[in-house]
Order: C-alpha cells, then structure tokens, then sequence
C-alpha cells in the first residue's frame, strides 16, 4: 500500500494546509473547501497499474470546484471513474446534478467543470485512466455519464475497481499489474460506449467480453451447474444479451461448452493413471450427468464410443518373461 498522505501526526493548524495541498497534487488544479476546518482527517492512498491507477481517499466532509480558467491552467490527463464507500457524494457536471450513492458508479471528466460535495466522514475508490487511451469523442463521455446504468458493464466495473483496490498490495507488485491497466482502459472504454448506445458499442462489447467468457468457462467446466444464466450473472450481465454477444460472434456457447467438455473427457480417458476410472465417473466429472446423452455426443464427435476410444489409446499390455516362448 502507497499512503501518499495522512493527516495522522500533524497538528490541528497544519492539517487545513497540509489536506488541501494533498487534494491538489493527486488530482487536477482545483479549489478545495473543507467542511471543518476545526477537525480534519485524511488518508489517501494510490496504487499503480500500468497506466492506470487507483486512487482511495478517505477523510471528513469536503467540497472540490473546478473552473474553466483551471481547466484552460492545468488540463486533466485522466478520466476518474470513483465508487462511493459507505456515503453519498454530490456532484454537479454538465449542468446535471446527481447524487453519487455507495457502490454506485461515478464518472468525473476533468476537462469539464464541476463541483463535487461530500458531507461528513466517507471514503472513495476512483480509478484513473487515460483520457487519450479511452479515445472517445467528448460528447460520447459527456453523454455517457449521465446514464452509467444503462450499460450492461456497470456492475462488472464496480466489482472491477472494488477487487483492484481491496487486492491491491499484491496485485500491483505482480507481473500482471500492467495488464490490469489496460484490462481497464477497455472495460472504461466499453461501459461509456454502450451507456452512450449499446449498437454503437458492440462490437467493442464482443471485444471485451467474449474473450472473458470464454476463459470463465474454461476455469468452470466441472461445475454441473455451469449454464448461460451463471455465465451472464458472472460478467454483470442478462443472459439475452449474453446470447445476443455469441450470435454476432457467430458463435454456440452451448455448443461449444459441450465440445470443451469432451474435449477434457476424452483426454482423461487416455490417460494411463485413470484406466481404473469408471467412464461414467469421468464423464460426470466434467458435467455431463446423463450416461447415453454423454456416449452419444462422444461418437459424433469422435466416432467411437468413450470405451472403445480408451480401449484404442490404452498402452499394449507388457508380456511378462515366463509367458515369451522358448526358441528352438
């Protein structure tokens, strides 16, 4: 964990200075009030990936506002998309005012006025990505922020930043922080693309999210209960639009999940350890809980019977010495 700052340690008459500048420095130019200035405290944390990074402050009640002239001062690099903890954030962007509720998305374009309020003691989780590597037309983002919900990526991207900090000491020091980044560059990407219009955004849908379908399936092929309704609730998403994302890809989840399956039934099958293995233990192994539907569907893939394919690939039975006949 990266503490960039904590008011613990510092007097009463530093911490109004101290908690101000600290605002500054890991955001944009901007004008902070606080709502206290008699009892102050402040902790923020920032966690790097790649790109990308997580933000987390948390602290007593503030207001932040950000003019044009700071805007055309010092211009935001990063698109900040925060998760409220436990609180209720009040912001006020492109002439709409919204109330930010906890785990519920908000958007912050930097490059635009606003003017952001929290009361009291709260926490958020923001995650900053690059506004160039997004690259979307602004009056996509603009529309885009006032109808987050509306993108079926919504709940996948709170769980998103949610496991990116709580996992974030060991995350950020493994080799595949950089990765995460740009994991979410394209989930950002696709959720104000499709809160914008989801045609407009499918095929960058299909982008994103088949390739995460595919590998869920992967990891869950021995769960029985394995179906397009645990799939679709696994990615944040219905199971028609599920169906919708394979039909454009042109492609059978359902199919395809029974070929993987046999796939993994029939390399069992050949393996020597697994001789003394029932067929039908193997096969309810990997999901299948009807024997004949299980034989059927392997000799149509195969051409042979799950026994009679083990009985090909079996290794030849060793010929112990006493049973070799003598020559002449």
């Amino acid at each position: 964990m990266v503490v960039v700052f904590s008011t613990a340690g510092l007097t009463a008459d530093d911490r109004v200075a101290a908690t101000c500048a600290a605002m500054q420095e890991q955001s944009v130019p901007s004008t902070v009030r606080l709502e206290d200035t008699a009892h102050i405290e402040s902790r923020m944390d920032v966690w790097t990936y790649g790109d990308t990074s997580i933000f987390r402050a948390e602290m007593t009640g503030f207001r932040l506002i950000r003019t044009q002239k700071q805007i055309s001062s010092g211009p935001g690099e990063m698109l900040a998309i925060a998760v409220h903890e436990r609180c209720v954030g009040k912001q006020e962007q492109f002439g709409v005012q919204r109330l930010a509720r906890p785990d519920e998305l908000m958007l912050m374009d930097l490059n635009s006025t606003y003017d952001y309020a929290l009361n009291g003691v709260g926490a958020s989780r923001c995650l900053h990505v690059p506004v160039d590597a997004i690259g979307l037309p602004h009056e996509v983002v603009r529309a885009a922020a006032d109808r987050l919900p509306a993108s079926p990526l919504y709940r996948m991207l709170v769980n998103h930043i949610s496991e990116l900090t709580v996992h974030a000491e060991e995350l950020t020091t493994s080799s595949a922080a950089r990765t995460l980044g740009e994991s979410s560059i394209e989930l950002t990407r696709t959720l104000l693309a499709s809160a914008y219009d989801l045609d407009y955004a499918r095929g960058a849908m299909a982008e994103l999210l088949l390739p995460r379908v595919r590998a869920y399936v992967k990891q869950h092929l021995a769960d029985p209960d394995l179906s397009p309704s645990s799939i679709a609730a696994a990615h944040g998403i219905s199971p028609r639009h599920l169906f919708k994302l394979c039909a454009a890809a042109e492609f059978s989840l359902e199919q395809w999940i029974i070929a993987e399956r046999l796939t993994r039934a029939r390399d069992e099958l050949a393996r020597p350890d697994m001789r003394s293995t029932p067929v039908a233990a193997i096969a309810r192994r990997w999901g299948f809980v009807n024997d004949s539907h299980f034989s059927r569907r392997f000799r149509m893939m195969y051409g042979a019977s799950p026994r009679a394919w083990r009985q090909m690939n079996s290794p030849p039975t060793a010929v112990r010495p006493e049973q070799v006949p003598p020559r002449d």
